[in-house]
């Protein structure tokens, strides 16, 4: 499942909030957090408002104004402490919790709501990151922080490493390897965004909801239940993985495009890995479940399960349709790859003529049927050599390439780097001045997950009039 970032403009002009949370095993269910702002010089102006279920407890460089805590102007810092509930509660079920023992919390938790003033230039930014207090044992990363006794595995990659964080109120239910294997086949296998120098995998303790969840689409953290499996269509570990490396916006019509697509491509990820057959991917792809929901209004879907099984094979239609087109030259990646160029909202009209633009014909009414009407056949021969999938198998050749390019079971346009020389370790862990809130969507599921949605950083520019006229004072809010 996904959720969304706040990290903006990193050249050091941003306001930086660290959140340093406090485990209270003695009051089951909170925690305490400290939020240290860092302002910089250009900032002449700076309000926060605490989450609306918090405590406050101290301020330091800070004054009530009843509902928001206001800046006195001259410090380059100021904190804010506050007492807070957890308990996220999504779709298929609790995803952070705070036990005598250990506390798993995410950043929208925590999050101030903050508005500033500046002068000069662009807005200064509003920078995020969680942070484990000194002597205190846990993990952290910029959207979510494990607070508690854990084993730590880490795997050097091509791209950097990826660290596998087992709570010891965790029972990891596949072996470690397994799952840093299946996340870094992932990794080399996908081209859409950049890849994280450092991902950070925490295996959530199994009494919390099955499935995972991305507390920041485009962020390097991902939750998932220790209780899922890597030899499956539905590989959760490599679909949270999709949603680390998602930055395309998407407008409410076009939300199941983040789940279709992390769905569609953790099958064919674990395909290609050969930890499943063809005959289980492609049952899972050409799945019926809800195959007649139109993706494009979410109040109307029976199940939350809707943009997982129709959009995975709305996604797996279009792939097949594009390769046909352009003799396997383009794929769906193609698709997802301008998109996630773009800093445009992906709309449904966007979509389609993105789609029609990559296959290079018009498949407007074909991409509007699909998403909105009944679900559409997969081709059951995705290169269209002639050659079944059954004899490809048996040849070890990649149904989705064409003979000519089929000298590996990989993704032609998908296709990266060999990982020989990936190295595993063990040991212990080492906005915005807009107006608005950002957006975060609670949906996620129980066997693949999802994760927020980028906020968007919206600002307003003063234009000077006359010579002499100072730089205007803007605001901006930022969830």
């Amino acid at each position: 499942m996904a959720a969304s970032s706040g990290q903006t403009d990193g050249d050091g002009g941003a306001i930086n909030v660290r959140y340093v949370v406090y485990s209270l095993p003695e009051q089951t269910g909170r925690i305490q957090v400290t939020a240290v702002l860092e302002i910089p010089e250009r900032v002449t102006g700076l309000s926060v408002r605490a989450p609306s279920d918090a405590t406050v407890l101290d301020a330091d460089e800070l004054q009530s104004t009843g509902s928001r805590w206001e800046w006195d102007g001259q410090s380059e810092t100021a904190s804010l402490t506050y007492l807070l509930p957890v308990g996220m509660e999504t779709a298929y079920g609790q995803r952070t919790a705070a036990s005598e023992e250990w506390s798993l919390v995410v950043r929208r938790e925590v999050s101030l709501r903050a508005r500033w003033r500046w002068q000069k230039g662009p807005s200064p930014g509003w920078n995020e990151t969680m942070v484990v207090p000194k002597g205190h044992e846990g993990v952290a990363g910029p959207s979510a922080v494990y607070l508690g006794p854990h084993e730590t595995s880490v795997r050097a990659t091509n791209a950097g490493t990826i660290q596998l964080v087992i709570p010891e109120a965790a029972t990891l239910r596949p072996d470690r390897a397994a799952v840093l294997d299946t996340i870094a086949a992932a990794q080399r296998s996908t081209t859409i965004g950049p890849a994280h120098e450092h991902l950070l995998v925490i295996a959530v303790p199994n009494w919390l909801a099955p499935g995972g969840y991305v507390p920041a689409n485009g962020a390097p953290v991902m939750l998932v239940s220790a209780d899922e499996p890597v030899a499956t269509p539905r590989n959760v570990w490599v679909h949270e993985y999709r949603h680390t490396r998602q930055y395309f916006r998407t407008s409410r019509e076009m939300r199941w495009l983040e789940e279709g697509s992390a769905d569609y491509y953790a099958a064919r990820s674990t395909l290609d890995q050969g930890r499943i057959s063809y005959e289980r991917y492609r049952k899972r792809v050409t799945t019926d479940r809800f195959a007649d929901a139109d993706l494009t209004e979410p109040k109307t879907w029976s199940n939350p399960d809707t943009p997982y099984d129709k959009g995975g094979r709305v996604v797996a239609a279009l792939d097949v349709q594009i390769r046909l087109a352009t003799g396997g030259e383009r794929t769906f990646a193609d698709v997802l790859d301008r998109l996630a160029r773009s800093s445009d909202q992906v709309t449904l009209a966007s979509f389609t003529e993105t789609v029609s633009a990559v296959a290079g014909e018009d498949l407007e009414a074909f991409v509007r049927d699909a998403v909105t009407g009944p679900a559409p056949p997969v081709p059951a021969d995705p290169d269209g050599d002639g050659v079944s999938t059954k004899e490809e198998r048996q040849q070890e050749t990649n149904p989705y390439r064409h003979p000519d390019e089929d000298a590996q079971l990989q993704s032609g346009s998908e296709r990266l780097r060999s990982g020989a020389g990936d190295v595993e370790s063990a040991g212990v862990a080492a906005v915005p001045e807009q107006v608005g809130d950002s957006g975060v969507d609670d949906s996620d599921r129980g066997g693949t997950a999802q994760t927020d949605a980028p906020p968007l950083a919206l600002f307003a520019s003063a234009l000077a009039v006359a010579v002499g006229l100072l730089t205007a004072a803007l605001w901006r809010h930022r969830a």
